[in-house]
């Protein structure tokens, strides 16, 4: 039989309460054989373990469940955990999902602006939720990945497309990325990471300095605390072939940001928890602007979040509760020749319910309700309202045939859409075949609606939502020589946003863009004897503008979406050495929807190293872009060529 990853996340938590009475002393948490197991994505057999009891004596500890695509779930999904991060040693958690085979559009070295692209879509239509929270800015509708400490991740699930059957956030267009932060650990934990970084500049040899401080552990029974600190200092003072085809410098791109982030979790009753966490990310960057830009400017962040969530995982052993409350605040200041003060305030009450109790059958639902207030140099003053309700039906019709129905009412504003999707799956011994259809909806930002009025320029607040339908056909081949995951995948989007210019000769947002989407995903992974093991992900894409009034761009390919998108892991993991080989290809991409000129597409090859000498030191390498690569992710901004940063781990 098998089950939901949600489920088993609840047996698990349960087991591990049963089995540690430091957590819970007088209430033991009895296992339900009857609910289905998950099948994981991975190179030994899928088989159907039972559930059995834990042994008397086991060797306590905080156990965690990975899957690649769940026997319960029909989307795509990735699944990477905390020491697939941690071994790449990336400054950033954008170099690991470059690893992973998504696109990402960077305008620079380590702390300046990159957005991920999933299947050409980009921005607010790729949804973060962090811990159950959607943490997208609502005024620009992106996320800056610095603010994110790679120390504290402890399980990244990247799902491509619209079809997204949790109920924490509805998933936008392009698909979602759900980031769970490190829980809970028994005993106390310390740990140190330093690293330094060169681009082999002789005038700054030693470019990026990074410093992180963790602890973990119990400060009573049946509490516990964790909290990391991380500081970096890049001047990114990286050599490139500028556009005279001669060797520059990159001046005016040093970053200077800190993170810190600190939960406190208490386990009371029947495994029930509560937990409280804030994390606080301050930096001063300067933007440098294309390579031929004269001015440069300071960009200064702040933000801070504040979140409390509780949960109650097994309710009669039927059902699971969670609830989250959060504020997120984001101050952006820049200082150029004019000065601008961003200041965005989000206030978020979620809830979720899982029951669980029937084999056949299973049910979640989940509301989330958000108030944004904005004040902005160029915004202006508003308040946004938006929120999601959400239901997911799982029914088990037998062993083979299941059916997911997820169904969402979202609104913004005085914007609101009805979000049907559908999920079939027929799982068989040496494969899961996997159709699901979606509808597509993306509301406007707040930029698009409230950008100041001027002259020439202005928001539009009579904007309509984007929307579109979507359809899948996955294959999941497991009990294999070689286990892969094969998608094919279309969309129809209409009604995109677009800035353009009005009759009145106005450049202002409006619903005027049409595109077909068609594309295939295929992704392996493959472990030889027990050492050595070989990851990739393969996407090509193809795409058309379907805007009949503009004849200039009608048929087009759709600017920044790239034919093909590859990655290639290949990491061998001995006694005291782990090490690990990247390379990632981006295709061809056009940089306007005029289709007039393009990136060249690019290759670039990566390598970390990591020794243990002694259990508590981890001595590292990682050399990035080695085959000394001239490309730019974006026109006009040249990303750095060879580097290598070497650091040292310690734990204790």
């Amino acid at each position: 039989m098998k089950l939901s990853s949600q489920k088993v996340g609840i047996i698990f938590l349960s087991a591990f309460l049963f089995s540690t009475s430091a957590i819970s002393q007088n209430n033991d948490v009895s296992i339900n054989r009857n609910m289905r197991q998950p099948q994981a994505f991975s190179s030994s057999d899928d088989t159907q373990d039972e559930t059995t009891e834990p042994p008397e004596n086991p060797k306590v500890s905080l156990p965690h469940l990975y899957t690649y695509i769940n026997s319960g779930i029909v989307e795509q999904r990735q699944s990477y955990t905390r020491e697939e991060i941690e071994r790449t040693n990336a400054e950033s958690i954008t170099s690991f999902f470059q690893a992973a085979g998504i696109q990402i559009l960077s305008y620079g070295a380590y702390g300046l602006e990159s957005k991920p692209s999933v299947r050409g879509f980009t921005d607010e239509t790729v949804r973060i939720v962090i811990d159950g929270i959607c943490v997208n800015n609502a005024q620009y509708g992106t996320f800056d990945f610095s603010t994110i400490n790679t120390a504290d991740i402890e399980k990244i699930e990247i799902v491509k497309g619209g079809f997204t059957e949790q109920v924490s956030d509805e998933g936008a267009v392009g698909g979602a990325i759900y980031i769970t932060t490190k829980k809970q650990t028994l005993g106390h934990h310390f740990s140190a990471d330093s690293s330094v970084k060169t681009f082999f500049n002789k005038n700054s040899p030693f470019d990026t300095f990074c410093q992180k401080f963790g602890y973990s552990g119990q400060i009573s029974e049946n509490t516990f605390l964790k909290t990391n600190i991380k500081g970096t200092a890049a001047q990114n003072k990286y050599p490139f072939i500028n556009y005279k085809n001669k060797t520059s410098v990159r001046e005016h791109s040093s970053v200077y940001d800190g993170n810190s982030d600190i939960k406190l979790s208490h386990f009371f009753g029947n495994g029930n928890n509560w937990n409280i966490g804030n994390s606080t990310y301050a930096a001063r960057k300067e933007i440098p602007g294309p390579e031929t830009s004269l001015t440069t400017g300071i960009q200064k962040d702040f933000d801070n979040n504040l979140s409390f969530n509780v949960s109650f995982p097994s309710i009669n052993q039927s059902l699971k509760l969670d609830g989250n409350a959060a504020w997120l605040s984001n101050t952006r200041f820049y200082e150029e020749q004019t000065e601008s003060r961003h200041y965005v305030n989000s206030f978020i009450l979620s809830s979720a319910a899982d029951f669980y109790k029937y084999e056949r059958f299973q049910q979640a639902a989940g509301i989330t309700l958000n108030v944004t207030h904005l004040n902005s140099t160029d915004d202006g003053i508003h308040t946004l309202f938006s929120g999601t309700f959400k239901e997911t039906s799982r029914f088990f019709l037998n062993d083979i045939f299941s059916v997911t129905v997820p169904l969402s009412i979202k609104f913004s504003g005085k914007n609101i859409a009805f979000i049907p999707k559908l999920g079939i799956r027929a799982s068989f011994k040496y494969a899961a075949i996997m159709l699901n259809g979606y509808r597509m909806v993306q509301f406007p930002n707040m930029d698009d609606l409230y950008w100041g009025d001027s002259s020439y320029a202005c928001g539009n607040p009579d904007l309509t939502p984007e929307y579109g339908w979507g359809a899948e056909c996955t294959v999941n081949a497991h009990n294999i020589f070689i286990p892969f995951s094969i998608c094919v995948f279309t969309n129809y989007y209409t009604n995109k946003i677009q800035w353009s210019s009005n009759s009145s000769g106005k450049w202002m947002p409006q619903n005027v863009a049409s595109a077909f989407y068609l594309g295939l995903d295929v992704s392996f992974e493959k472990t030889f004897f027990s050492v050595l093991t070989v990851k990739g992900n393969v996407e090509y894409l193809h795409n058309q503008l379907l805007d009949k009034s503009n004849k200039l761009t009608y048929g087009n390919r759709i600017m920044w979406t790239p034919d093909f998108v590859g990655s290639l892991i290949v990491s061998l993991n001995a006694k005291y050495v782990f090490i690990s080989v990247e390379s990632n290809y981006v295709g061809k991409k056009y940089i306007s929807n005029l289709n007039t000129s393009y990136t060249d597409p690019y290759f670039l090859l990566n390598s970390s190293m990591e020794f243990q000498f002694w259990e508590h030191i981890k001595p590292y390498i990682r050399i990035e872009n080695i085959l000394d690569a001239d490309y730019e992710a974006v026109p006009d901004y040249p990303m750095p060529g060879i580097s290598a940063s070497a650091g040292i781990k310690c734990t204790f």
